[in-house]
């Protein structure tokens, strides 16, 4: 089935699903009338009105996946419909969310890794007719990394659910709108050992003189082998792996260049291999590449920052990928072209992404799902919105181990498989080249430029979340990052100045930048004029600009001056935010009985007061520690709140502990206020308890 044909089947199967258009346009005030309206909440005491689970008519999850050496989380969006999604172009859109979770065993559990989200709109141009619209979510994720001989395939589970965030730590979650898709991927193993690993690899005991000589924390780092075709040959002896796959870097390069080696000499070099004599037509395939242990499944635009074209990549067998875990393994190459003029030449390269495989014990029978990442410039391709939407067709080639040549769009590889897909362009929006753009992880637009904090619609940059559910105002805190499109040929200074005037603070911290492969270098201000060089997109996806390690709780104010060439100043850019570098107050007592760390029998209504305050104040929150009852039991009144309490001696709070175990027990509150810390994460934290002790009656 060719792709065009394949889309138009998925399409018209998501089809077959009732819209719903008066449901879907009236979503969330029905769900205010009734929070399980749909049916979807796992308990709740009020009852369907119109039950609909895992909608796909309008957009389902084509793909997930995951890039090992990168260490981010991938999925694949459909966008069906050209309507549905709140708005056009020049609108806010409708956001669709990806919650992801990864499990260690099976599925038997699963541990919540958070959500990210993009806004969808109504766009005709990308989904009239058999047509469809591919978006990408990336989470970037830390999974538990083993020695390269141990099992390093884990499953991964995503999430979709339109216009409405999946609820934290729920994997069994079911949206109305959006689907679930499981997937099994690989995580990379770890590169150095510790001395003791050695010890238990092998299964014996450390002597003591050793253990007392060793540097025991001493990590070394071990060695990935690259196998030659020779090596792979005994490999591979009695596992199918045909010559032209393990061989096929030897042979495409004997082929390809101008080699002074004669074929007897290549054929030398790799004594005991036979080559079939049909080589020409399997290593040139004239019009569909080998599929048989890997496939491009889906391709999409990631377009939260900086843009990101994402393939995801199914791997089929559990050999034939040049080594284990402990070698170099091999390469999966996706060559990526976009047809910006419309005349379907695919013109323009927009480069190569590649991802490390290896070959791997218990691949389950649906394969191992990887993930391909390129961050790309799509600036010069953007236009208002009052325009349109630009949709741009984005062609996708797969070719194991050898890279597609960037100048051959039509390139069938030896193994592996092409895709095509649409992809919409956000228009112009944002600041332009030399000036701020995001501020703290928010969108300079989003932030109050007088108040200095975050306006009701803010939205990280990176994954397209609010900072607050419900719109408040957010201050920054800790490191405040400046980013924004580089003036070539020119340098800036980044300058931090007091409320109401005084010397402005240049800030020079050295910045760590992510270049487009993937790989990170170190920036660093001129030490005499304080001015830092404007970096190509390729060296400095994010386009960060500077990096402000703030303190106190003051309004400042954060200016760019950019310099051409010869020094001379060309432009300032200021903004204003709000800091809030200290944490809530909290703080809690038992006034009951024999107070604080007393002795109280079960069954006692414990009381008290508690604190929780700040003036950003984003929830508190009431517990009992250890949780060794069970579930409703030892649940104290109030258990969580949105607004400050009163000042000290603050707010009641009552404890039943009918049903407790008797045990010794903390009460605990937590304030978080609503602080954007380190431009990424938000609150800080603050806990206050107080101990107790439930004593069970003696007998007399």
């Amino acid at each position: 089935m060719d792709d065009d044909l394949k889309k138009a089947v998925q399409k018209t199967e998501a089809a077959l699903q009732e819209a719903h258009p008066q449901a879907r346009q009236n979503f969330k005030l029905l769900q205010l009338s009734n929070p399980n309206y749909f049916g979807n909440l796992i308990e709740s005491p009020f009852k369907p009105v119109l039950p609909i689970c895992c909608n796909t008519h309008y957009e389902s999850l084509g793909c997930v996946g995951y890039q090992p050496q990168q260490k981010q989380l991938e999925a694949v969006v459909y966008v069906y419909q050209p309507s549905g999604y709140g708005t056009d172009i020049c609108g806010p859109g409708t956001s669709e969310h990806v919650r992801f979770y990864l499990s260690y065993d099976h599925g038997v559990s699963w541990q919540d890794q958070g959500a990210t989200s993009f806004q969808a709109h109504n766009i005709p141009a990308g989904t009239d007719g058999s047509k469809r619209l591919e978006y990408a979510v990336s989470l970037p994720v830390n999974p538990n990394r083993k020695l390269c001989f141990a099992d390093p395939l884990i499953q991964v589970r995503a999430i979709l659910s339109w216009n409405i965030q999946p609820p934290a730590n729920q994997p069994n979650w079911k949206p109305v709108w959006g689907n679930v898709r499981d997937a099994t991927i690989q995580v990379e193993p770890r590169r150095f050992w510790f001395p003791p690993d050695l010890f238990e690899a092998a299964k014996i005991k450390m002597p003591p003189f050793l253990a007392e000589t060793l540097d025991l924390e001493t990590p070394i780092q071990t060695q990935q082998k690259a196998l030659n075709a020779a090596e792979l040959s005994v490999l591979y002896k009695d596992k199918g792996v045909p010559v032209h796959r393990y061989a096929l870097k030897e042979i495409a390069h004997f082929a390809s260049t101008q080699s002074a080696l004669s074929a007897e000499t290549v054929a030398a070099l790799l004594p005991g291999i036979a080559f079939d004599p049909k080589l020409i037509d399997v290593i040139f395939p004239k019009t569909d590449g080998n599929i048989s242990y890997e496939e491009l499944k889906c391709i999409g635009l990631d377009p939260n920052s900086p843009d990101t074209l994402v393939g995801v990549i199914q791997v089929k067998k559990p050999s034939g990928f040049s080594g284990g875990p402990c070698t170099d393994g091999s390469r999966e190459y996706v060559t990526f072209w976009a047809d910006f003029d419309g005349n379907g030449s695919f013109e323009t390269c927009l480069g190569t992404a590649s991802v490390r495989v290896y070959d791997l014990n218990n691949v389950p029978a649906q394969g191992v799902y990887y993930a391909v990442r390129l961050p790309v410039d799509l600036s010069a391709y953007r236009q208002a919105c009052t325009k349109g939407a630009k949709v741009i067709r984005i062609r996708a080639t797969l070719s194991w181990n050898v890279a597609v040549p960037c100048a051959n769009p039509n390139h069938v590889p030896t193994w592996g498989n092409r895709e095509e897909t649409l992809i919409n362009i956000a228009p112009v929006a944002g600041a332009p080249a030399g000036k701020i753009a995001i501020l703290g992880g928010i969108p300079v637009s989003m932030i109050h430029p007088v108040t200095g904090v975050t306006t009701p619609s803010a939205v990280f940059a990176t994954n397209n979340l609010p900072p607050d559910a419900l719109g408040r105002p957010c201050p920054f805190a800790a490191r405040v990052t400046a980013q924004g499109a580089p003036l070539l040929g020119h340098s800036y200074k980044v300058e931090v100045i007091p409320d109401g005037g005084g010397a402005p603070t240049a800030v020079v911290t050295k910045l760590v930048l992510t270049r487009f492969d993937g790989t990170t270098h170190i920036h660093q201000a001129n030490p005499v004029t304080g001015r830092f060089t404007y970096l190509p997109f390729t060296e400095n996806i994010n386009s960060v600009l500077a990096q402000w390690d703030s303190t106190g709780d003051a309004k400042w104010t954060v200016q760019l001056s950019t310099f051409d060439g010869g020094g001379n100043p060309v432009g300032v850019d200021t903004h204003v935010v709000q800091l809030d570098n200290t944490g809530p107050d909290a703080s809690i007592v038992i006034t009951s009985g024999s107070g604080d760390c007393g002795k109280f029998g079960p069954g006692t209504v414990l009381s008290g007061n508690f604190v929780a305050r700040d003036d950003y104040l984003g929830s508190y929150s009431l517990g009992v520690e250890p949780a060794t009852n069970p579930p409703g039991v030892g649940v104290p009144s109030p258990s969580s709140g949105l607004v400050n309490t009163a000042v000290a001696p603050g707010n009641g709070w009552t404890l039943d502990t009918t049903g407790m175990k008797p045990c010794g027990y903390v009460i605990r509150v937590v304030a978080v206020d609503r602080a954007i810390v380190n431009s990424q994460s938000v609150g800080h934290h603050t806990p206050f308890s107080v101990g107790f002790c439930l004593e069970a009656p003696t007998e007399g």
